[in-house]
């Protein structure tokens, strides 16, 4: 009895006068709108991640949260980070730009042109070297779980010869399709690199190459190489390259001072999570404030709002996941020199 009766004596969360009660419920009314349009205006900014890598200073600061995710693998297995070497992002730029013009994915093009041409190209003369490729790139994440979850990629990631490394994305067509395609180039220079490395100059991206070329070094020979395939001509409008050179000073630049956005283009399937996490709660608390923390029979409307809600949030992260955040895709093999 004097437990009920103290319960009976609790002041009510919700106001007692209809009129002010109705102010309320027509706020958490308006709230859960607001959430509706926002789970909504967070799914399409989601499908955005494509167009924004077409902006060359966007796909700078993604290079360098891919290089950031190569040293904190290298670091965990006791290995030494790499330095972002400006030569090597644009040997990386150069690559990239050659597979989304020619529309191909393959260490070595359909025209025959072996990764180390690139490297010749602009003048980076190594006594290792290695090469990742990827292709459907979307999530920084996924793309170097990818690499690290492949025996010959990681192999190139933890490869202790290795001192320096380049980074780039460019977007085109491939298999009928537009996409992002990501090169990682990885070196250690040569000893006499001090004498004989050529200044950084502006590198000339052939056309079209009627015989490959051969880096001129004395490393030993080629353990590994991709296999080409041939693919359709590419859609001009579809393909966004950057000039190797601007790449490799946005890079640098990206690689010293990130900007507070570098997350939110660099993990879009982390951000997107997060975000409808943070709703999801935001959704519970309005029907908490809604219902005055009670759950009565009249308040079962309310809670089957915030529930569609809910569940609105779960069917379109599964969706942003097979729409926007595709599994990347791997070279057969890694190259290694």
């Amino acid at each position: 009895m004097a437990l009920r009766k103290r319960r009976q004596a609790l002041p009510p969360l919700l106001p007692r006068q209809k009129k002010a009660r109705q102010r309320v419920e027509l706020l958490g009314a308006a709230a859960m709108t607001g959430f509706a349009l926002l789970i909504a205006a967070v799914f399409f900014a989601s499908s955005l991640q494509q167009n924004l890598l077409r902006s060359p200073e966007v796909a700078a600061v993604v290079s360098a949260v891919l290089v950031d995710l190569a040293n904190a693998d290298r670091v965990q297995n006791q290995l030494g980070t790499l330095t972002v070497n400006p030569v090597l992002i644009m040997a990386a730029q150069a690559k990239a730009n050659d597979m989304a013009t020619h529309s191909y994915f393959a260490h070595t093009s359909p025209q025959g042109i072996d990764p180390w041409f690139w490297f010749q190209q602009v003048g980076y003369k190594f006594d290792y070297a290695g090469e990742n490729l990827a292709v459907d790139f979307s999530d920084s994440g996924d793309v170097n779980n990818a690499w690290m979850s492949s025996p010959l990629h990681r192999g190139n990631l933890l490869d202790p010869h290795f001192t320096e490394i380049g980074v780039a994305t460019a977007q085109g067509m491939y298999q009928g399709r537009p996409t992002t395609f990501v090169v990682q180039e990885f070196g250690k220079p040569a000893k006499a690199k001090a004498v004989a490395q050529a200044p950084v100059k502006q590198a000339v991206v052939p056309a079209k190459a009627t015989s490959p070329a051969v880096a001129t070094t004395q490393s030993t020979e080629t353990r590994v190489l991709g296999s080409s395939v041939e693919e359709p001509a590419p859609k001009a409008l579809a393909v966004a390259t950057t000039e190797p050179a601007l790449a490799a000073a946005l890079a640098a630049e990206a690689s010293d001072s990130k900007p507070f956005w570098a997350f939110f283009v660099g993990f879009p399937k982390d951000t997107l999570r997060y975000a409808y996490y943070l709703i999801g709660v935001l959704v519970l608390l309005a029907l908490g404030v809604e219902t005055g923390f009670e759950m009565r029979k009249h308040h079962r409307k309310h809670a089957m709002k915030a529930g569609t809600l809910l569940v609105a949030i779960a069917l379109l992260f599964v969706l942003a996941n097979v729409l926007f955040f595709g599994e990347p895709t791997l070279a057969a093999t890694a190259a290694l020199f």
